[in-house]
């Protein structure tokens, strides 16, 4: 019999195994997208049985229009599935127990034609762009199905030819050169602070989180569209009444007129002390806010809100400012942060993981370190953290709605919620379990039982 003592450490073993790590990897793959496709089996479910518009919306939301959205969510549901069993289940199970990682950052060693592209960087370099041509390859299918077969229900005219294969062009230049900076820069810093590069890229992350908070109010403009004069005084007296009431500067309330007319009808609150904002698109407001009715398409007729239910809308927005929303999130996001770089620096220099995926012993790449670990190990960990952040949004957006309702907008808001989702092609009815672990705001059948609740 043998001693206790010679009793070999299964946990110990375990973690060592390369091979059970492997197949401990493949099951977190299959696990979390099998989730995702129960979800949408649940939710195309309920599409399926809702037929008829819901009583509440059907005086903003024909019976036609309703019947397209829902041919069209159940048909996009249905390619999502198909799509995630091919492409991320079956072929990501090939990716990663032939070792494809492995043998492509082999073949990416090969390409280095001059000593000094033996570097690591260099090679780790031509890895992420060869592994970035090979993910586009493997979605092509999936564009051309989705293009050609799904019919969208805002059709957009298409630019000529010769327009998009400039933008491809210039995404793709742009896209290789943002990738080489990010690639050096991460293996130089791992290089660099050793066993303290967890340390470097947390420090890392929270700077460029400061600087996009920073910029966000200056880079709205040129992005999304630009800043333009509130026509309508009588919208303008009462966001001044209501701005004046919570003690929110009017000068901070802006109205974008956005570049594509397609844009989703939205206002949202963004930023902090002097740099906050409460952004208006102008396809929120009833005929984009202009007088002149005459350079508008038929489209854009009719579409918007009226003057009471937008400073509904904006008392909600006040709602996350006042309720410090964004600073909560921002904190959110701190310590979901932190986790995540202490997980990764638990597990980073651990070499089973990288024979794993098929390196040998002893070789250990930054970029496939990031990658295998980010991408696949802390799989259970980022999609809980997920759950938990959109969790968090949706208990805001009914706090929001409370501090409106509080204000006495209940009512309008009711009715802005209703032209908005029939505006924005939103498809009203969804499964409660789907919607928890995929929506950031709660659906508009929900916020309106919360809106009746308050009003008990």
């Amino acid at each position: 019999v043998k001693p206790l003592s010679e009793e070999p450490n299964m946990s110990a073993h375990f973690w060592d195994d390369p091979l059970a790590i492997l197949y401990i990897i493949i099951a977190f793959l299959v696990l979390d997208n099998l989730w995702g496709v129960y979800l949408m089996l649940r939710d195309i479910q309920v599409a399926y049985k809702t037929q008829q518009v819901p009583n509440v919306i059907s005086p903003y939301l024909p019976q036609e229009l309703y019947d397209k959205m829902r041919v069209y969510k159940i048909h996009k549901g249905w390619f999502t599935i198909v799509n995630t069993l091919l492409s991320a289940v079956i072929l990501g199970i090939m990716e990663l127990y032939f070792g494809f990682y492995a043998w492509l950052y082999g073949v990416a060693g090969k390409c280095a034609l001059s000593k000094w592209m033996e570097h690591e960087a260099c090679v780790s370099v031509i890895f992420v762009l060869l592994l970035s041509v090979y993910f586009w390859l493997k979605s092509v299918p999936a564009m051309i199905y989705e293009s050609c077969c799904i019919k969208s229900l805002q059709p957009r005219p298409k630019p000529p030819w010769w327009s998009r294969i400039c933008h491809f062009v210039v995404d793709l230049v742009v896209g290789a050169m943002i990738t080489t900076l990010v690639v050096v820069a991460l293996v130089y810093m791992f290089i660099g602070l050793g066993p303290y590069a967890p340390l470097g890229l947390y420090l890392q992350s929270l700077i460029l989180t400061m600087i996009v908070l920073l910029l966000i109010p200056f880079m709205i403009h040129p992005f999304v569209g630009q800043s333009v004069p509130l026509e309508n005084s009588n919208l303008r007296t009462q966001l001044e009444y209501l701005t004046r009431q919570v003690g929110f500067p009017m000068s901070q309330v802006r109205i974008i007129r956005v570049h594509d007319p397609n844009t989703g009808s939205n206002a949202f609150f963004y930023g902090c002390c002097c740099l906050k904002r409460i952004v208006i698109f102008d396809t929120l407001l009833l005929n984009r806010g202009k007088s002149d009715l005459s350079h508008l398409t038929a489209e854009e007729l009719g579409r918007g809100l009226a003057d009471p239910q937008v400073v509904a809308v904006v008392a909600h927005e006040l709602g996350h400012w006042r309720n410090g929303h964004f600073y909560k999130a921002i904190m959110a996001f701190q310590v979901h942060l932190i986790l995540t770089i202490l997980l990764f620096a638990l597990l980073f220099s651990h070499g089973p993981i990288y024979q794993a995926v098929g390196f040998p012993p002893g070789l250990q790449p930054t970029v496939i370190g990031c990658l295998i670990i980010f991408g696949f190990v802390l799989t259970p960990y980022m999609t809980l953290a997920n759950f938990s952040m959109l969790s968090m949004t949706r208990c805001f957006e009914y706090q929001a709605d409370r501090f409106a309702y509080q204000l006495g907008y209940g009512g309008e808001l009711r009715q802005a919620l209703l032209k908005l989702y029939a505006d924005n092609l939103a498809f009203p009815v969804s499964d409660p379990c789907y919607s928890s672990w995929n929506h950031t705001h709660p659906t508009m059948l929900d916020r309106l039982s919360r809106l009746e609740e308050f009003r008990r």
